[in-house]
C-alpha cells in the first residue's frame, strides 16, 4: 500500500552510515539547507560533531519526534532505522551512500534536487510489514525485537548443524537439519532468504518466508505462509549453540529448548520513495533479473 506524503516536514532527523566521512559532510550539508526553509533538524551523534548545531537525539527518540527521517547510506543503515517505527509510522528514506542499495533508491546525485522532492507532496510512502519476534525460556519471555527484513535463527561459532523443529500456528511443520533457518518479510525477501534459494515476494503481499540456511536433505524447501500466521522455532536439546539474529544487526544467545516466537508486528515500516521506478525495475537494474549471458534483459511483445 503507498501513498503520496503532503508536504508538512517540519522536523526531520537525519543518519548517516557509520564511518563515513563523505555521508557526514553530505548530512551537514542537507541541515544546514533545511534549517535554512524553517525545518527543525534532529540529529544523530555520528554526525553531529563536538559543538552540534542541531539538537542530538538517539534514533529511538528520532522516530518518535520526527515527521521524516534521511538516511544517507546503505540498506544496513536505513534498517537500523526504520525497525524502530512505532505505532506512528515516520517515513524514512534512504539516499544512497554504501556498498548496495535496494531499499536506498535515491541515488547521491544532486543532494539538494533530492531534497527538494522529500519535502514536495510528489514522493510515494510504501508501508512495509514488521516481524515481531520473541524468544522464551521455560514459558518465560527473555527478548523482544522488532524486524523489518528478517529473522534468523544460525549455528553460533562452531561449524556443526543446528536441528530446529518448525511449527506454524501451533501445525507441525518440519524438522529442520542445517545451518539454520531465516524467517523474512516480503521486504526481507531480496536479502539473505534470496541468497539461501528463498523466492522473491512483492513487497506489499501479506506473506512471510521460511527459508531453511544449507538444509542437509533436498527435500527441504522454503515455505511462504500468510503473515497472519506464528512461526514458532524450537531449538533442540542438541542446539548448544545457536543465536538469534534479528536484521542483522541484533543478536541474542539460545539455548536448547528455547522457542522463537515470530508474528507480524502490530507497527509498520514507512518507506519513502523518490523515484519513479517499480519494484520490478529495481530487480532488473539491481539484481539483474531476468539478464541473459549477453546481459541483456528483453521484454516480450
Amino acid at each position: 500500500m503507498a501513498a503520496r506524503k503532503k508536504a508538512s516536514m517540519k522536523t526531520v532527523g537525519i543518519v548517516v552510515r557509520p564511518n563515513s566521512r563523505g555521508a557526514v559532510q553530505r548530512a551537514r550539508r542537507a541541515a544546514e539547507w533545511l534549517g535554512k526553509r524553517g525545518v527543525t533538524v534532529l540529529a544523530h551523534r555520528d554526525w553531529a560533531g563536538r559543538t552540534p548545531r542541531h539538537e542530538v537525539v538517539d534514533r529511538k527518540t528520532m522516530m518518535r519526534r520526527a515527521d521524516l527521517v534521511i538516511v544517507l547510506g546503505g540498506d544496513g543503515s536505513l534498517l537500523g532505522v526504520a525497525r524502530l517505527s512505532g505505532p506512528r509510522p515516520v517515513p524514512v528514506v534512504g539516499i544512497h551512500h554504501g556498498d548496495f542499495g535496494f531499499l536506498t533508491d535515491a541515488a547521491g546525485g544532486d543532494l539538494f534536487e533530492t531534497l527538494k522532492k522529500v519535502l514536495s507532496d510528489d514522493c510515494l510512502v510504501q508501508q512495509r510489514t514488521m516481524l515481531e519476534v520473541k524468544v522464551r525460556r521455560g514459558g518465560r519471555v527473555l527478548s523482544r525485537a522488532q524486524a523489518l527484513n528478517d529473522v534468523v535463527v544460525a549455528r553460533g561459532s562452531l561449524s556443526r548443524m543446528l536441528t530446529l523443529e518448525v511449527s506454524i500456528d501451533d501445525e507441525f511443520l518440519s524438522e529442520y537439519l542445517g545451518d539454520g533457518l531465516i524467517v523474512a518479510t516480503p521486504t526481507g525477501s531480496t536479502a539473505y532468504s534470496l541468497s539461501a534459494g528463498g523466492p522473491v515476494v512483492e513487497p506489499t503481499m501479506n506473506a512471510m518466508v521460511v527459508t531453511p540456511i544449507s538444509p542437509h536433505t533436498l527435500s527441504s524447501r522454503p515455505v511462504v505462509v500468510p503473515d497472519k500466521s506464528t512461526v514458532s522455532i524450537c531449538a533442540t536439546t542438541d542446539c548448544d549453540d545457536a543465536a538469534l539474529t534479528v536484521d542483522g544487526q541484533e543478536s541474542f544467545p539460545l539455548e536448547p529448548d528455547d522457542v522463537v516466537e515470530i508474528t507480524k508486528s502490530r507497527n509498520r515500516a514507512a518507506i519513502m520513495s523518490v523515484s519513479t521506478e517499480g519494484f520490478f525495475g529495481i530487480l532488473r537494474r539491481k539484481l539483474h533479473w531476468g539478464v541473459r549471458g549477453d546481459g541483456d534483459s528483453r521484454r516480450r511483445g
